[in-house]
């Protein structure tokens, strides 16, 4: 299919390679940014999109606000930007924000755009063109088997299992709505895929103070989500790794990767996981502290580390005593947040 799309339409899709060739040249060298009143306009559309994928709960519009070429190198530049903070979660948060808003832009085409419309208010060639970009072949109703599960093993909902799909030479049936959903999904595996780029350190020095602010931003949002700590409502796995502690066990340097990772995560600061670690019987302070600064991001490189999700857990072997719970979710944080959500709720109360 000849996919040859304008400048707005570019715009609902600026991770694709047209997309970046649209605008290639607009700019001599990420230094000249730092330059003009037009450079700190387009970093500050980029904050913007990064603050929105931070976002719990995001909104998306069917028309862009600013220029083409803007909306086009504010995505460039937000990706710079978040290589530079070089936060696991952060990034998988953008990934996530710009392929559900790609998803919206496909899913409301009809209220943005004319030229590639539905032709019989089902089949939509613009999504087409996209899969195609995208490589993949899909058509109106089926996908190639090999592009189908490569596209549905991140997936966990049981109607993308094979067993529940229909195949037929070679292709697999699908439905409107989930030709959406796996273009999706492509889109957050190839954008997670090229992140963190490898960003000059002299770019990322002179982005430090906007690179400060997201980390706070994004702190703040955080310690937002998960509210106060509750022991009570850890995960079975972090729960065990505490109790191998309390019990003089060493960790392996993966459980206290894990654990370290997932308190920083939902705000415990660093004195407070080392005063956690405090409970071993062999507990060194100062090697202790040195182990956590650098896992938190507080020393060596700077890199903040997100924990493991459950997947990793499992090979691994630090997923543990599961309970029902943990049927439900596929990371360590998503069954914090939902214990503790239910714990607010109360018990049932029987009538």
């Amino acid at each position: 299919m000849d996919f040859s799309p304008s400048a707005k339409e570019l715009s609902h899709f600026p991770f694709l390679k047209k997309a970046q060739d649209h605008i290639k040249g607009r700019f001599s060298s990420l230094d000249s940014l730092f330059n003009d009143k037009k450079g700190e306009q387009l970093i500050d559309l980029a904050l913007e999109r990064i603050k929105n994928a931070i976002k719990v709960k995001k909104s998306f519009a069917p028309e862009i606000t600013g220029s083409s070429d803007d909306e086009i190198a504010g995505y460039a530049l937000a990706r710079i930007i978040v290589s530079c903070v070089h936060d696991k979660t952060l990034i998988d948060r953008l990934t996530r924000y710009e392929s559900e808003r790609a998803y919206y832009s496909l899913v409301n085409e009809e209220e943005w755009n004319q030229n590639y419309h539905q032709d019989d208010g089902e089949y939509s060639r613009l999504c087409i063109a996209i899969a195609h970009e995208l490589g993949i072949q899909i058509t109106k109703d089926r996908i190639p088997l090999a592009d189908y599960v490569e596209l549905v093993a991140p997936l966990h909902q049981d109607r993308f299992n094979l067993v529940n799909r229909q195949l037929e030479h070679g292709f697999v049936d699908i439905k409107k709505d989930e030709r959406y959903e796996l273009i999706r999904e492509r889109i957050r595996v190839l954008l997670r895929r090229d992140l963190p780029h490898k960003v000059p350190t002299s770019v990322c020095e002179k982005l430090g103070p906007r690179v400060a602010l997201i980390k706070k931003v994004y702190q703040e949002q955080m310690l937002e989500q998960f509210g106060t700590i509750e022991e009570s409502s850890f995960p079975p796995c972090m729960q065990a790794l505490i109790s191998a502690l309390t019990a003089g066990i060493n960790l392996t340097h993966a459980g206290r990767f894990t654990l370290t990772t997932f308190l920083h995560t939902i705000g415990m600061d660093v004195n407070g996981i080392c005063q956690l670690y405090a409970r071993s019987p062999d507990f060194d302070l100062e090697k202790t502290m040195y182990q956590v600064e650098h896992i938190t991001g507080r020393g060596g490189s700077g890199t903040e580390y997100t924990a493991p999700a459950c997947a990793a857990m499992r090979t691994t072997g630090l997923c543990i005593h599961s309970d029902d719970l943990c049927e439900r979710v596929n990371h360590p944080l998503s069954y914090y947040r939902a214990k503790k959500r239910d714990l607010k709720k109360g018990p049932m109360k029987k009538t």
